[in-house]
């Protein structure tokens, strides 16, 4: 038995495995809203908007569901929790870096070549321009990957509640050993107050005769006593 439980993945391997999978996961699923909203809908911001929401709502599934597995195994909020910050680090870093290429690559070529047509606005030169759009581009994703982290800690801790509650009602019930009542012997032990006598068979469950006398004098005739005359 002490083998057994010494195989068994700990509670920091069972969050780490839930949420490297629901990362994973929610990764691809931002990916492709990224990329749909670089390349397909460049000029559309109701349906970007959308596509951010969505993967917003994505997000905090998995971060619940990573919960609810990872506190399912353990019977501990704090599996929940760690599981769903662990699913915010893969998921905030995957989108974080594909994010900042495709402002480099996309984004910020695009906005250039815009301003470039249009003109700048009052006051800015185009490396001020530039550097604006970069730090932008660059820090928020790096804002969204913290974000994605503490939110995945907090989502994750519900999903946690839920997974554990689960984890008890289907907990196998304690075995029942019934206890024997005061002043009743454990199985295989007789009685204390049952005398023994020569030539009677034993019997450790028989009850004690209540008319049975102890053989002390002046307490009633002994059959067992060779000085008390029959």
């Amino acid at each position: 038995m002490q083998q057994q439980g010494s195989l068994a993945p700990s509670g920091g391997k069972i969050a780490l495995r839930y949420g490297l999978i629901f990362g994973l996961i929610q990764a691809v699923i931002a990916t492709i809203i990224l990329l749909l909203n670089a390349l397909v809908l460049t000029s559309n911001t109701g349906a970007e908007f959308a596509l951010g929401g969505l993967a917003f709502l994505t997000s905090l599934a998995a971060y619940f569901v990573a919960g609810v597995m990872a506190s399912k195994q353990t019977a501990r909020v704090g599996t929940g929790t760690l599981s769903g910050l662990w699913t915010g680090v893969f998921y905030g870093v995957i989108e974080c870096i594909i994010s900042i290429a495709l402002f480099f690559s996309i984004t910020l070529p695009r906005l250039t070549s815009h301003y470039n047509t249009v003109g700048y606005p009052s006051g800015l030169s185009s490396s001020t321009l530039r550097a604006a759009l970069t730090v932008g581009g660059v820090g928020g994703p790096i804002f969204g990957l913290f974000l994605a982290i503490g939110i995945g800690a907090g989502i994750g801790a519900l999903g946690g509640l839920l997974g554990r509650s689960q984890a008890r009602k289907n907990a196998p019930a304690p075995l029942y050993q019934e206890q024997p009542y005061p002043g009743q012997p454990y199985p295989g032990q007789p009685y204390q107050s049952q005398p023994s006598y020569p030539g009677q068979p034993y019997n450790p469950y028989a009850q004690p005769d209540p008319n049975q006398q102890s053989g002390a004098p002046g307490q009633g005739s002994n059959p067992y006593n060779p000085n008390q005359p029959r």
